[in-house]
């Protein structure tokens, strides 16, 4: 329990960000490029950013030679105010680590941090010491030494690769050339002195022989991975990095730990950046993951069919995945798919284990054509409506569902096992290769099943005839080597746990465990979901499709098509081992978890929403402070006008124009350009640029009122960082609100005689549309919002846990204020419903340019209410923005930006007439706010509403 609670306290980030560390890297640095066609993403540029900004503020006590280290002791103080569950010391903050999703691009982020620590070194921003990297094994040395040379083929600041073994006898001084020097070695080499060999052939180190007065930069890859002696090297790497020093002092160096599953409390404590397979997953990246709760029971010899039954189902999900991909590879020819691959996993591989048996005779009744497959389909269809996915608030779509309730045995024959009648099943042996057998239908030419174990002779001489199964003939060809590539047949995979260690492929689609303890299951779907979640829709698109809808011009068939591709199902054989995948994969990779049960409103009018259209618009005023339009106008003189096109204005975008505002500004004649405070500094490489795109940028103008469709979907996913029961126990309560009847319902059932008086008044006491769970209200009473219940918290804002929970309070006063007003007369002449609306999640705003930012930005008040008159039909729309008046918040321009738009205009919905209205509420009412705003200030609901 106390790593789950310190897991959801990722200190160093919130130090980071809390203390406003964050510093202006850009200017001087490149964090985009990395090689010929690779450019950073924005997580992975803000991991390098977050990396040298703590390590930029860890030296900078050795930097100004400051005995006291300040600095040092503001982190150490903050992690023993901050750390509830371990004991935070000197030696452990000089330390950051970065919780990362396998296929998130660590390796590149890394070397990218390599390159930079080198030139901050240079620089003489951080104090010079060597660079190590210590990864797992040899092949991920191997892959960073590959990308090392891609990053060197486009950088002139080459970053040279060094065996750490060699460090005691190259000359330690950084080279004279324009390059990093970063020592390699294999972290689990890395030893104590009495199990290091004397032979000079011998591999493992001697860590000592790497201490150094200063110390060590080091990177770990997933460095904490390895045998029992793992622990113990983990001191070793801290012990180099600290350099020599005294145990009470702070350490010299500093260690950066990459991975994408943490162990050590320490290391969530300390991390700096998250990206895991949460976020990674949520952000549109890899599979999404289906753990099916109907579980493969193969232990009560009593229950053979229903062993079978569920085996066959694994096979249904396989073949609609199976027609889904050839239905979407029918629609356009550019996808790059993987081909689907199921893998059945058991502990031993022999027919004393009854789940192989039956795993054969499922194939058999399949291949013979003895099981109704049409019955099952049309029962799992029906389970599978509502499965829930992890990482993600969507379920499965119909048109993959649809496969599953309508396959038919012939399907499953063509599909899987590649039998075109009725069959039986015929073995290869692997000439040379004592570890595979591969399995066909008699009238196929190819396989479709690998069984991967790791005695195959012996297993066929003493197994094959007990199972029905002709043995034929060897072939030279192995086709695990194989198994990613395009052409592979196999479709399953059947074989013991050994087969997992060192595997790789983006194809498995579907993983069944047969008789495997359950910590074995949690062990190797971790595995499978670290090295088997990647996606490839279209070459080096690695996102799942609805996110590259507007990029490849994807119809929204295409999208549900995909579904099945992009989706790691996995069932188990017994309940231990679900409940310990679920277990493992809400450890290891879950912050938070999704709230489910909430309820669209019924309407009973189309609710308008506004749409925008760009219009090109010269009025946009470019702000320039006093010291900058110095700065600008010397520059302007200092070159001839054709130069200065030619020189600094020859770039994409561009307007002759804009040179003659500027011009027309420096010669005090009237202009877009107008000064306004003196605190901005001119810079050439992008004042000129600013100035063009602010003079010359689009202004959004109302294009028409629609239909409410998807515009509001931040309730799809609500999403909360509280351990499982807490978010279990509210999940039931929205179910329990939502069922409650509220006291005009009840009344209305005891006039019809359903219920007597007696039972009236008891439900009436009883039922309740609002509950309480840990300082959370879940409300269903505002039955005009646009879904139910409402969550609202109770305590601090700060504290919320909830993502889009009400947590403001001023937000939370309008709402009570709301509830409490609800049979004003204002509102019986109208039809009404409300709803809350998210910044970046719904796509309902009031565009407005912002004078201070320089830039059109997007202003979501927190609600929208739409009401329709019951006598004219004629509609009006009320934004009420409870918060919007803090000063950062500018709501001058927005209020200027709501004018433009929806003041002095015809506006027609369903040919009626629509009014727009926004007000900001404020219980203080508009005594504090300037002239222009006091109309729009409003202090209860009343004067809003009337």
């Amino acid at each position: 329990m106390a790593k789950q609670n310190t897991k959801k306290h990722l200190l160093l980030n919130e130090f980071i960000h809390k203390k406003i560390l964050m510093q202006d890297f850009d200017k001087d640095c490149d964090f985009d490029s990395f090689s010929n066609g690779i450019n950073l993403q924005y997580y992975q540029k803000r991991s390098i950013k977050n990396a040298l900004t703590i390590l930029s503020f860890y030296m900078s006590d050795e930097l100004k030679s400051d005995i006291h280290n300040q600095e040092r002791r503001k982190l150490l103080e903050f992690y023993q105010e901050e750390s509830k569950n371990i004991k935070i010391q000197k030696k452990d903050i000089a330390r950051a680590s970065f919780w990362m999703a396998t296929g998130s691009g660590k390796t590149i982020v890394m070397i990218k941090l390599i390159a930079l620590i080198n030139k901050f070194i240079k620089n003489k921003l951080l104090p010079k010491k060597p660079i190590m990297l210590l990864a797992p094994n040899d092949k991920i040395l191997n892959q960073f030494k590959a990308n090392i040379a891609k990053y060197n083929n486009h950088h002139s600041d080459f970053i040279k690769i060094k065996d750490l073994k060699d460090f005691e006898s190259l000359e330690k001084d950084v080279s004279l050339l324009n390059e990093a020097v970063v020592y390699f070695s294999r972290s689990d080499l890395l030893e104590s002195e009495e199990n290091v060999g004397k032979d000079k052939k011998a591999k493992r180190l001697n860590y000592k022989n790497y201490l150094n007065q200063d110390g060590w930069y080091i990177l770990l890859d997933e460095a904490h991975r390895g045998d029992s002696k793992t622990s113990l090297r983990k001191n070793y790497y801290h012990e180099i990095a600290r350099g020599f020093t005294e145990e009470d002092e702070f350490p010299k160096g500093f260690v950066f730990n990459f991975s994408a599953t943490f162990e050590d409390e320490i290391d969530f404590i300390t991390c700096a950046y998250n990206y895991n397979l949460q976020k990674f997953n949520q952000d549109g990246y890899g599979k999404n993951i289906a753990v099916l709760s109907e579980n493969l029971e193969f232990k009560n010899e009593n229950s053979d069919e229903n062993k079978i039954k569920t085996i066959l189902e694994s096979f249904l999900i396989f073949n609609a995945i199976v027609k889904t991909k050839e239905e979407l590879f029918s629609k356009r020819q550019d996808f790059k798919y993987h081909n689907p691959l199921m893998i059945a996993v058991s502990d031993k591989v022999n027919t004393q284990d009854a789940g192989i048996k039956l795993y054969f005779k499922a194939i058999l009744d399949v291949l013979k054509n003895k099981t109704d497959i049409k019955n099952l389909a049309s029962n799992l269809y029906k389970k599978l409506q509502n499965q829930n996915l992890f990482f993600n608030a969507n379920e499965l779509s119909d048109e993959f569902l649809n496969h599953i309730k309508n396959a038919n045995n012939d399907e499953l024959r063509k599909n899987i096992f590649y039998a075109s009648s009725n069959a039986n099943l015929e073995c290869y042996t692997i000439k040379g290769n004592d570890k595979e057998l591969a399995f066909q239908s008699k009238n196929s030419n190819k396989p479709f099943m690998l069984l991967n174990i790791s005695n195959a002779k012996e297993w066929e001489k003493e197994f094959l005839l007990e199972l029905g199964v002709e043995s034929i003939k060897d072939i030279s060809q192995s086709y695990f080597e194989d198994i990613n590539k395009e052409n592979s047949p196999i479709n399953i995979m059947l074989g013991s746990k050994v087969f997992s260690e060192g595997w790789d492929s983006n194809r498995v689609n579907l993983i069944s465990f047969i008789n495997i303890g359950s910590i074995n299951a949690k062990k190797y779907v971790l595995q499978t979901i670290g090295r088997g979640v990647r996606i490839e829709p279209f070459l080096n698109q690695r996102k799942r499709l609805y996110t590259l809808k507007e990029t490849f011009e994807i119809d929204e068939q295409c999208i549900k098509l995909a579904y099945g591709l992009e989706t790691l199902f996995v069932m188990a054989s017994d309940n231990e081992a679900i409940k310990a995948i679920i277990e493992g994969i809400e450890y290891e990779f879950m912050e938070s978890r999704f709230l489910k049960g909430f309820k669209e409103t019924k309407l009973s009018f189309n609710l308008p929403v506004p749409k925008y259209k760009n219009e090109a618009k010269l009025k946009n005023i470019y702000k320039i402070s006093k010291r900058e339009a110095n700065s600008l106008e010397e520059f302007i003189n200092s070159y001839n006008e054709d130069v200065l096109i030619l020189e600094q204005c020859l770039y994409k975008n561009f307007k002759y124009s804009t040179l003659q505002e500027l011009h027309k500004f420096i010669d005090k004649k009237e202009s877009r350009i107008q000064l306004s405070g003196d605190k901005v500094e001119f810079n050439e490489k992008t004042t000129l640029k600013t100035i063009n795109n602010v003079l010359n940028s689009n202004t959004k103008i109302l294009d028409k009122f629609v239909k409410l469709d998807k515009e509001i979907t931040h309730h799809k996913n609500i999403q909360a960082k509280l351990d499982l029961e807490t978010v279990q126990e509210i999940n039931k309560v929205i179910k329990d609100v939502l069922n409650a009847k509220n006291e005009d319902e009840l009344k209305a059932d005891f006039e019809n005689k359903k219920i007597n008086l007696d039972e009236l008044m008891r439900s009436i006491k009883e039922s309740d549309k609002s509950k309480e769970v840990q300082g959370y209200t879940i409300s269903a009473r505002l039955s005009k919002h646009y879904y139910n219940p409402l969550i609202i918290y109770n305590k601090n804002d700060k504290e919320n846990k909830i993502n889009f929970a009400i947590s403001n309070k001023s937000e939370k006063e309008f709402l009570n204020e709301l509830e409490k007003n609800l049979n004003l007369p204002f509102f019986k002449q109208y039809k009404w419903y409300f709803s809350k609306l998210v910044e970046n999640q719904d796509e309902i705003y009031i565009p407005y340019f912002d004078e201070e930012q320089q830039k059109e930005r997007k202003f979501y008040p927190d609600f929208i209410f739409w009401l329709k008159h019951r006598q004219s039909g004629e509609f009006i729309i009320y934004f009420i923005d409870p918060k919007g008046l803090k000063i950062e918040d500018n709501p001058r321009f927005k209020l200027k930006g709501f004018k433009e738009i929806f003041e002095n205009n015809n506006l027609i919905y369903e040919d009626k007439n629509i009014k727009v209205n926004l007000f900001f509420y404020n219980k203080e009412g508009d005594a504090f706010v300037s002239d222009e705003l006091k109309e729009f200030v409003k202090a209860n609901i009343e004067d809003i509403f009337k």
